[in-house]
């Protein structure tokens, strides 16, 4: 951390919002000793309202150098232009409507382009999302080539590097009333030349218990409601093997792709905030980084991979998230339930059990009442929160966590862009300070990793701050921070889906990285350049 430096003025935010809005914006990179070079090189702007989802994930085609992104605002496919992006544009060719898919579905949720032959795959919601989903295949230009029935609510979808498989993460969410909770599963696909995919392609495997370990987090008013509750999230593949964040549950699924079967299902374990800090409340009106007797659970998001000495290492975007419907939530308020906590246990150590009920402290965060720091007698010795407001590295074979960044994030933001610190933006130019640090802090929502001159980096966006952040990850068990940036004009918030394009793949012979931003529903076109 000592490389780090702080380059925004106080006062700056307000300069920020004023600047015209531009096709691509000067990049605000926060350390001068940055081995890399940051370079915002053209954007997207899909034209819809802020917050409806303009832009999600997006996807790059290497041969005919386009991209594809999922417009959630207009339940539509956006086909661009990505072979000229030195003119500081990345141009819509087409709009795809879900509606002209000739699609049984409701929205659309990601999209992959098939490293080899010439079509994409898009996942479809079911119009009723506790229904089986679909997905679509589609020519490069947007036309219709089949369909296929897969899991409920497929929300994520990758190629196989050798092209031969499509790999789908199913999440099987309830419907509100918790009436209706189908299960998770993942679903297989074999690929064909001509994408013309036949149902019997496709395999659905669906969880077996036998298959998840003690160490995951029990879920739900009943076993059968806490199974149910295993829902893939998002998928990174290795070879034959697919490394899958069940979110909700905090824990990460191995599957067998050849095979067609789970291997195993591994509990992430708990972040131990007596041993590093964060910032718990949303009313103290400042930047308040403290230990506190609280364990917080990663459930990632994003998920992706690097081989390092023969080994698979997992890189894990640490989001968190809630089961939280009209039927069943796990959602509450520390000081809701403050006299629930048994402060004699070892967890409350050294502290003041008034931390529970004062909204400066611990009284206004976020907890679970499904955790296993549970008595029979339904007290908790300690207190849990969603999410490790961090990214983690996990060595693939013993699913044991070699480095986590602890509370990097939070202490970076609240440096370059204190105005921002655990903020939202839910309306244009209107940055809520302090609102998240009550829930999940920065929200760290995707990760991947890429190669930038002789080095390796991860790059992880922070859905609510904004931004990202960036580390060497030349040897995995010990990433090194290298910087953190975001557009200068504020005009690209949530990232949402980011994909890195390699030197040989891109159209300027340099490394880029394409951001996704849910709320501004933009797309902001990187370059870098490095040593």
């Amino acid at each position: 951390m000592n490389k780090f430096i702080r380059v925004w003025a106080t006062g700056s935010l307000a300069a920020l919002l004023m600047a015209p809005y531009a096709d691509a914006a000067t990049v605000l990179n926060t350390n001068s000793d940055s081995d890399i070079k940051v370079t915002q090189l053209a954007r997207y702007d899909s034209q819809t309202e802020f917050g409806e989802s303009g832009t999600e994930i997006v996807a790059y085609d290497k041969k005919y150098k386009r991209a594809y992104s999922i417009n959630g605002a207009l339940n539509a496919l956006d086909i661009l232009d990505a072979s000229k992006l030195t003119r500081g544009k990345l141009p819509l060719i087409k709009r795809v409507s879900l509606k002209d898919f000739d699609a049984l579905g409701s929205d659309i949720t990601s999209v992959a382009v098939h490293p080899q032959h010439r079509y994409i795959g898009v996942s479809v919601a079911a119009a009723n999302k506790t229904d089986n989903g679909h997905v679509v295949f589609l020519s490069m230009n947007g036309q219709f080539k089949g369909q296929v029935e897969v899991g409920a609510l497929p929300d994520m979808l990758t190629f196989t590097p050798d092209g031969r498989h499509l790999v789908v993460a199913n999440e099987g969410e309830p419907n509100d009333d918790y009436t209706v909770n189908p299960e998770g599963s993942v679903s297989v696909i074999r690929t064909k030349p001509n994408g013309r995919i036949k149902q019997s392609d496709v395999t659905t495997t669906y969880f077996d218990r036998s298959m998840i370990g003690s160490d995951v987090r029990d879920l739900g008013r009943t076993a059968e409601e806490s199974f149910r509750n295993l829902e893939p999230e998002y998928i990174t593949v290795d070879n034959n093997i697919a490394y899958i964040t069940i979110q909700e549950r905090n824990a990460v699924a191995t599957y067998n792709i050849k095979k067609k079967k789970f291997i195993s299902v591994k509990g992430l374990g708990f972040k131990d905030y007596h041993q590093t800090t964060i910032d718990v409340s949303d009313k103290d009106d400042k930047i308040n980084m403290k230990n506190y007797p609280l364990f917080g659970m990663y459930q990632p998001d994003g998920i992706s991979h690097l081989n390092y000495r023969g080994h698979v290492y997992l890189l894990t975007a640490n989001e968190g998230d809630t089961q939280d419907y009209k039927g069943f939530s796990e959602e509450t308020r520390v000081a809701d339930i403050a006299e629930k906590y048994k402060t004699t246990s070892e967890y409350f150590n050294g502290f003041d059990s008034s931390v529970l009920k004062d909204k400066k402290a611990l009284g206004r965060l976020k907890t679970s009442t499904s955790n296993p720091f549970t008595n029979a007698d339904g007290s908790f010795d300690a207190v849990v929160t969603f999410g490790g407001r961090s990214f983690s590295v996990i060595e693939a074979d013993s699913m044991k966590q070699v480095y986590d960044s602890g509370d990097d994030f939070e202490r970076i933001t609240s440096e370059a862009f204190p105005d921002a610190f655990n903020s939202q933006q839910e309306e244009p130019g209107k940055i809520e300070f302090d609102s998240r640090s009550d829930d999940k802090g920065p929200e760290p929502e995707s990760v991947t990793v890429g190669k930038v001159g002789r080095h390796q980096y991860a790059f992880i966006g922070l859905e609510r701050t904004g931004g990202i952040v960036v580390y060497n990850m030349d040897n995995p068990t010990k990433p090194v921070f290298d910087t953190y940036f975001k557009s200068q004009d504020n005009k690209d918030i949530s990232p949402e889906g980011l994909t890195f394009i390699p030197e040989e793949q891109s159209p300027t012979q340099k490394p880029l990285l394409l951001a996704s931003h849910e709320m501004s529903g933009t797309i902001a076109v990187y370059e870098f350049t490095g040593e």
